[in-house]
Parts: C-alpha cells; structure tokens; sequence
C-alpha cells in the first residue's frame, strides 16, 4: 500500500509542517490542521515526486510542486463540499460543517494562495500553467453542478472530468518532469499518463458511485455521470460494461505511456497507481458488497482489468 511508500511520507512531513509553522490567524490554523488531518491518498502529490525523480530530479527539488499540487487539490474538495453541501468526506464531517461556511470558503481561498506561492520558485511557466489548470478545475467542477439542470450529454461529461479531475493529474506529471529536465517527450508522455490516469480514476468513482445507488434505491446522484447517461441509452448491464471497458482503455493508455522511459522504482510505482486507483478500487468495491445478488452477474466483467 502506498500510505508505506518514503513519497506517502514525506508529503505527509511536509504538510504537518506547514500547518505547524504558519503564521496566519488562529481560524485558519486550526481549519488547516483539520481539513490536513483528514488524511487522503496523497496520490497527485505522490506522482509529482515519482515523475520528477523518474526524469532525474530530487525529492527536495520537486517539493513545492508537489504540496503545491496537493494544496490546490485540497482546497477544491473544501470548496465542493460547501457547493454540494456535503456532510461527511473521507468518515470525518466536512469543514463547513465541523466550523462554519465562512471559515471553509476562506480556507480553501489560502489553500489556493499558498500553493500559487509554492510554485513560484519555479519560474513564470510553471507558474501560468498552474493558475490555468486551476481555472480548468472550476470550469469542469461548474459543469459538474449544472449537469442535472442543462443538457448534459457523453461529450459534456467528459469535458467535465477532464477539467475537473484529469487536468490536476496530467499537470503534476507533466511539470514535475520540467522542472527536473529538458525532455520535451518526456514531458508529453508524462502529460499522457496522468491525464488518461485522471479519466479512468473518475470513471471508477463513478461508476461506484452508480452502483452503490442502484442497489440502494432509495438515493440519487447529484450529477450526471457516464453510467447514469449510458443507462438511459443501453440499460443496466451495458451501460456498467461500456464504462468498465473505457476504464481498461484509459488505464491501458496510461500504462503505455510510460514505455518511454527506462525501467526504475519510480516507474515501478507509477505504473502501481494505475492499478491502485482503478482496478483495486473496483476489486475493494466487489469484495466488499460481494454478497449483494445484483453484482454476481457482472463479476466477469470486472475481471478483464488486472487487479494488483
């Protein structure tokens, strides 16, 4: 499990120290101590680290990048939560909800500020491209809350999770790899396998998402996603197939961009999280709810992904 991987800790270091030695008000404080503590995968900033030091750069150079990256992530979920009224994240209450609105607003906006200043050590490039992946976020997290109230079809969606999701991914694979090196192509094929990274993870979480409500019943999806479209179109069973074969598409994708590059750890563990934030989600999913009816017929299909 990657929370014992050296990359799960130093970024976890880090953040504790940030929270530790900032100055700001003591509201901010303890919101930043609180939100942090709620712990996460770590996984974007995790991949700034293994890509950068794939592409010959260190840990302590790559850093900034990678809180940055992490910062602006944890702002956005901040920010969701109060769009979406979110009660519970990750088994621990929200932050509007443990303090107030106001608080969690302005929290995620230092988040936000702090990461911008994280990245400046970098130079303007780095910097223009992580005000711009910041601006795509919020344009896929808009189309998000209003797919249930305009036409939202198969294109919008993934115009949605592109932004919303895949941008962050392919950014921190991309520009961990230019501030370590001059590697145009290897920059590109970094761009690659985080961006296809990013699709596949949010079509796992959406497709668990739907299952999880079909079976409730009694539930319903904030947005539109992939599975709910295709159900109205195929059905059930052909809509849990077709998202489950773009997955394998967009891991594959993933996987085979890193054939660029020469076998190490790093490499090693980037092609890990492929199978860590897709198929072994999946798998957790059925070993989980395994003695629901409803999934006994579809276990097959789960099957073509390679578990870990």
């Amino acid at each position: 499990m990657i929370e014992g991987w050296e990359e799960y800790e130093i970024i976890n270091d880090a953040l504790n120290e940030l929270v530790s030695n900032s100055r700001s008000l003591p509201k901010i404080k303890k919101a930043l101590k609180y939100i942090i503590s709620a712990g996460g995968k770590r996984t974007r900033p995790i991949i700034v680290l293994l890509s950068g030091k794939m592409c010959g750069g260190s840990y302590e150079r790559l850093l900034n990048l990678a809180m940055a990256v992490e910062l602006i992530h944890t702002a956005s979920l901040a920010h969701d939560d109060v769009i979406d009224k979110g009660t519970m994240r990750r088994n621990v209450k929200t932050l509007h909800v443990e303090y107030d609105l106001p608080l969690a607003i302005l929290a995620g906006d230092w988040l936000i500020s702090k990461s911008v200043e994280l990245t400046s050590v970098y130079g303007e490039e780095v910097i223009k491209e992580f005000a711009n992946v910041g601006k795509i976020m919020s344009e896929g997290e808009l189309l998000d809350v209003y797919s249930t109230k305009e036409y939202f079809d198969e294109e919008s969606y993934f115009k949605c999770i592109e932004n919303k999701t895949a941008a962050l991914f392919a950014y921190a694979a991309k520009n961990a790899c230019k501030v370590a090196s001059t590697d145009k192509k290897a920059a590109e094929r970094l761009f690659s396998y985080g961006k296809n990274l990013g699709i596949a993870y949010q079509l796992v979480d959406d497709l668990i998402e739907y299952l999880e409500i079909y079976d409730d019943k009694s539930s319903e999806l904030e947005s539109r996603t992939l599975p709910t479209i295709y159900a109205e179109k195929y059905g059930f069973e052909e809509a849990v197939v077709k998202v489950l074969s773009l997955i394998r598409k967009h891991a594959n994708e993933s996987e085979k961009s890193l054939d660029y590059f020469q076998n190490s750890k790093e490499k090693e563990k980037l092609l890990y999280l492929i199978d860590y934030m897709t198929a072994s989600q999946i798998k957790s999913y059925l070993e989980k709810n395994k003695q629901e009816n409803i999934l006994e017929a579809y276990l097959d299909c789960f099957r073509f992904i390679r578990f870990v």
